[in-house]
């Protein structure tokens, strides 16, 4: 058990450090796809609104 780790646990190291950079960028992914859904649906909804509120006969 000296100052350097065996090869495995570096391994290892890499694999988890890669697996959270992994979830964190399908997160943000997720984040910025709902946030572009949200705002569609704004849109659509002030359309719809513009259309009801019309005086057209």
């Amino acid at each position: 058990m000296g100052a350097c780790s065996a090869p495995d646990e570096d391994a290892r190291r890499g694999q988890v450090f890669i697996e959270y950079l992994i979830v964190t960028c399908v997160l943000i992914l997720v984040v910025v796809m709902m946030s572009f859904l949200l705002y569609a649906l704004k849109q659509n909804g002030n359309r719809v609104l513009d259309l009801v509120a019309s005086e057209y006969p």
